[in-house]
């Protein structure tokens, strides 16, 4: 193999290196990419295409949260003399499906059920090693 082929081998790795780096980066879509220019402040604010939607997800949680409030141990979905490491078991699980980091990329609706899930896992957890005895 000669310097030459060897120099562009090495080019040709180098440039597909950075096309596929670039084409799997977040926000090198097509749809995360601006076709009109920054809004100024003198321009009017528009309102989102279809507000009920994100407001839907928000009304919909918050009725889901207006139902009667559940027990630590159905939150957890243990026995109420679940032992110590049931509860830690049973938390570990839940808070890896709803944790806010998992679902960082998604949707705002999305995170704000996480986040909202999250928060009363954290509660009941919270409320079971309270009351479990050491």
């Amino acid at each position: 193999m000669t310097s030459l082929q060897f120099i562009v081998i090495l080019a040709g790795l180098f440039i597909g290196y950075k096309l596929i780096s670039y084409m799997l980066s977040p926000g090198s879509g097509e749809q995360t990419r601006r076709t009109t220019p920054p809004p100024t402040p003198d321009d009017p604010v528009e309102e989102e295409q279809d507000p009920s939607l994100s407001q839907g997800w928000r009304e919909g949680a918050a009725k889901q949260q207006s139902h009667p409030p559940r027990t630590w141990y159905q939150t957890l979905g243990i026995d109420p003399s679940a032992s110590r490491q049931e509860i830690d078991c049973a938390y570990r699980r839940q808070i890896s499906q709803y944790h806010p980091d998992k679902v960082a990329m998604m949707g705002d609706e999305i995170r704000f059920v996480a986040e909202s899930r999250t928060k009363e896992i954290n509660a009941a957890y919270d409320t079971a090693t309270r009351q479990q005895p050491s």
